[in-house]
C-alpha cells in the first residue's frame, strides 16, 4: 500500500465494424485510457458518417426535450456506423414528420399558459383598485391596450397621448399602457428594446376583473389538459416509428466521435484498441467484452518503448477518502511512496488534538455519517470527529463544559505548555517518517546509495540536534556530531573531492533551516487546541452569566458557531500541514494520473410520465 502501482498495457483486436461497441463496453468498466501505439497509423472511423453525426447533433439540440422521455434502448450495433447513422436519420425524419405539427401546436399552448399566468397576476394586482378593469376590456376600436413587464429601475418614457399606468409586481416593474390603436406597435416596440415582455389581452377576455380572471383559469384549465394529450401523442409516436433503438445508437456514435474519434487500423476489417487499464488482472476488462458479445481478443503486454503508465493509488475502501491529499498534489510517482496509509492515522489526530471536545466531536460524526450517503469523503469528518470526541474525553470537554466529565489527560487551559509541547515531539516523529519515507523512495529510484550516505546523517543529525534541545542533561550532542561527520564523509564519498563535501554544507544550511521552520510550524496545533479551549470557556462564561432559557440559547448557538468557525479553520490547518509541511520531505507527485475514458450515456433516460 506504500507504493503507488503502475497501470498495465492492454490491446483489444476487433473487427472495424464492432469498433465502437466494444470501445463502448470497455469504457463502461471505468478502467481503461486509450493511448495508441502508433499514432502516425490512426484513422478517423466516423469520417464517412461526420456529416450524418454533424446533422443529428443539431436535431439533439432541437429535439431532445422531447426525446429525453423516451426510453433510448442500447442497440447491439451489429451493423456499421454509416448504415447505423443512415437508419437513425430516416426514423428521426418520419417521427419528425408527424411530431412537428404536435410540437407546434404543444409549444403554442405553453407560451399561451405563460401569457396567461402573467396576465392573471396582473389581474390579481388590480381587482381591488380603483380601476374599472371592465372598462380596459371594452376599449376600442380606436384604443388599445397591453401589459409590460420591465427590469427593475427601466424608465418608460411613452410619446403623448399614450397612458401607463404602474401595477404592483415582485423584483419587476410592470406596466399597464393604453394608447391609440394604431400606435401600438411603436409602443410594444419599445417594451421590447429594453429587454422587456408583452403582456396581450387576447379578444375573449371581456367583463370585469372577477369575471376575467374566471375566464383565465378555465382557459389555463383547458390549455393544461391539451399539453398532457399533445405530449402523449409525441410519447406514443416516438415508440411507433422505432427512435428508441436508432438514437441509442446514435449517441453511441456521437459518444465516440467526442470522447474519441481515432483508432488504430490493423488491415481493411480490423482495427486495434490499445491503452492502459488499472484492472491489473484483467477480470473487468474480460467480463465486458464477454458480455458484450464482440469478437474481440484481449491481450496484455509490454507497453510500447517510451511510453509512461499512468500511477494508481491501492488501498482499501476505507483509506480511499484520505487520497485526496496526495491527489493534490497529483499523484505519486513509481519512485514516490504513498502516504494515504499513514494519513489515516495523521490526519484525525492533527483535527482531534486542535479540536478536542466531547459532543462537538459527536455533531461532526453525525453530520459526517448522514452526509456519507451522497458523498464518500464524508467519511473523513467521521473519523475526525470521533478523534475530536476522544480528545473531548482526554481534555475533559463536553460542548465546552469542563465540570460534567474528568479529563482523562489534562485541561487546556491549566498546562498551556505542555499543550504546545506534545505538538513538537509528535512533529519531530512526523518529519523523521517523512525522511525515512523519501529514503523508500529512493530504494526505488535506485539511489538508495546516496540517500544512505548523505540524506541519513542528516535525519541523525535533525534527531540529535533536537534531542539536545529537549532534554540538555542526557548529553546527546555526541549524535548530533555523529550525524554531522556522516552528512559530510557521505557528501565527500559521492562527490569524491573535498569540493563536494563543501558545497554540502550550504545545502546542509538550508536543509537544517526548513526541517527547523516544518518543525516549528507544528506549534499551531496547539495553539489552536487552545484557542478553541478558550472559545469554549468564553461561551460557557457567557451561557452562566445569562438567565433561565437564554443560558440554555447561548450555549446552543456558541456551540454551532464553533463547530462551523473553527471546524474550518482547524480543517485548513490540517490540511496545510499535511501538504507543506510533511509532504515536503518526500513527495513531489510526479506520477502520470490515470485518467479513465468517460463510460457512453446511460441511453435509459426516462420514460413518458
Amino acid at each position: 500500500m506504500l507504493r503507488p502501482l503502475a497501470t498495465r498495457w492492454f490491446e483489444v483486436l476487433c473487427p472495424r465494424s464492432e469498433a465502437v461497441r466494444t470501445l463502448a463496453e470497455l469504457a463502461r468498466t471505468g478502467a481503461v485510457e486509450l493511448e495508441l501505439r502508433e499514432p502516425q497509423a490512426a484513422e478517423q472511423p466516423l469520417t464517412d458518417i461526420a456529416a450524418g453525426l454533424a446533422e443529428y447533433q443539431r436535431l439533439a439540440q432541437r429535439y431532445q426535450r422531447y426525446w429525453q422521455r423516451g426510453r433510448l434502448r442500447r442497440g447491439p450495433l451489429t451493423a456499421g456506423p454509416v448504415q447505423v447513422m443512415q437508419r437513425a436519420l430516416a426514423r428521426i425524419a418520419a417521427w419528425r414528420q408527424e411530431a412537428d405539427p404536435l410540437i407546434d401546436q404543444l409549444q403554442a399552448c405553453e407560451e399561451e399558459q405563460t401569457g396567461l399566468r402573467w396576465l392573471e397576476q396582473i389581474i390579481g394586482k388590480v381587482r381591488g383598485s380603483t380601476l374599472d378593469f371592465a372598462l380596459v376590456t371594452s376599449s376600442g376600436p380606436t384604443l388599445g391596450t397591453f401589459c409590460a413587464i420591465l427590469p427593475a429601475g427601466t424608465a418608460l418614457a411613452l410619446p403623448e397621448p399614450m397612458i401607463a399606468r404602474s401595477v404592483p409586481w415582485a423584483d419587476e416593474d410592470c406596466w399597464m399602457i393604453l394608447a391609440p390603436a394604431d400606435r401600438l406597435e411603436s409602443a410594444k416596440a419599445q417594451v421590447k428594446a429594453q429587454q422587456g415582455r408583452i403582456v396581450v389581452r387576447p379578444p375573449w377576455l371581456k367583463g370585469d376583473a372577477v369575471t376575467a380572471l374566471a375566464r383565465i383559469r378555465a382557459r389555463r384549465s383547458f390549455l393544461s389538459r391539451r399539453a398532457v394529450h399533445l405530449t402523449a401523442e409525441i410519447d406514443s409516436l416516438f415508440d411507433e416509428v422505432g427512435l428508441d433503438d436508432s438514437l441509442g445508437e446514435a449517441v453511441w456514435l456521437d459518444w465516440f466521435s467526442r470522447r474519441v474519434g481515432a483508432l488504430e487500423r490493423e488491415g481493411e476489417h480490423l482495427a486495434w484498441i490499445t491503452g492502459w487499464t488499472d484492472d491489473l488482472d484483467g477480470a473487468r476488462l474480460s467480463d465486458a467484452l464477454e458480455r458484450a458479445g464482440t469478437r474481440a481478443l484481449l491481450r496484455f503486454a509490454p507497453p510500447p518503448a517510451g511510453a509512461r503508465p499512468p500511477q494508481v493509488l491501492h488501498n482499501p475502501a476505507w483509506l480511499k477518502p484520505f487520497e485526496l491529499f496526495a491527489r493534490a498534489l497529483g499523484v505519486p510517482g513509481g519512485d514516490e511512496a504513498d502516504p494515504t496509509p499513514l494519513l489515516a492515522l495523521v490526519v484525525p489526530l492533527l483535527f482531534g488534538y486542535m479540536f478536542g471536545d466531547v459532543g462537538q466531536g459527536l455533531v461532526l460524526m453525525a453530520a459526517g455519517l448522514w452526509l456519507m450517503r451522497r458523498f464518500d469523503a464524508a467519511r473523513l469528518m467521521v473519523l475526525c470527529g470521533a478523534s475530536a470526541t476522544l480528545f473531548g474525553f482526554l481534555f475533559g470537554s463536553l460542548f465546552g463544559v469542563e465540570h460534567i466529565i474528568p479529563a482523562l489527560w489534562l485541561h487546556p487551559l491549566a498546562q498551556p505548555l505542555i499543550v504546545l509541547a506534545v505538538p513538537l515531539v509528535f512533529a519531530v516523529l512526523l518529519l523523521s517518517v517523512g525522511q525515512l519515507l523519501a529514503g523508500f523512495g529512493a530504494l526505488a529510484a535506485g539511489r538508495a546509495r546516496h540517500w544512505l550516505a548523505v540524506d541519513a546523517g542528516m535525519l541523525v543529525l535533525y534527531l540529535g540536534l533536537v534531542g539536545m534541545l529537549a532534554a540538555p542533561g542526557l548529553g546527546l550532542g555526541w549524535v548530533a556530531l555523529l550525524g554531522l561527520a556522516w552528512y559530510l564523509a557521505g557528501s565527500y564519498w559521492i562527490a569524491h573531492r573535498l569540493l563536494g563535501a563543501l558545497a554540502a554544507l550550504g545545502h546542509l544550511a538550508e536543509s537544517w533551516l526548513q526541517l527547523l521552520t516544518n518543525t516549528l510550524s507544528f506549534a499551531r496545533v496547539g495553539a489552536f487546541a487552545l484557542a478553541h479551549a478558550a472559545l469554549s470557556a468564553a461561551i460557557v462564561t457567557m451561557a452562566d452569566t445569562a438567565p433561565g432559557w437564554a443560558a440554555l440559547l447561548i450555549l446552543i448557538l456558541g456551540n454551532l458557531v464553533i463547530i462551523l468557525l473553527e471546524g474550518l479553520v482547524v480543517s485548513i490547518q490540517t490540511t496545510r500541514l499535511v501538504l507543506f509541511e510533511f509532504f515536503n520531505r518526500f513527495l513531489k507527485g510526479t506520477g502520470r494520473v490515470f485518467a479513465p475514458l468517460p463510460a457512453p450515456p446511460a441511453v435509459v433516460t426516462g420514460g413518458p410520465s
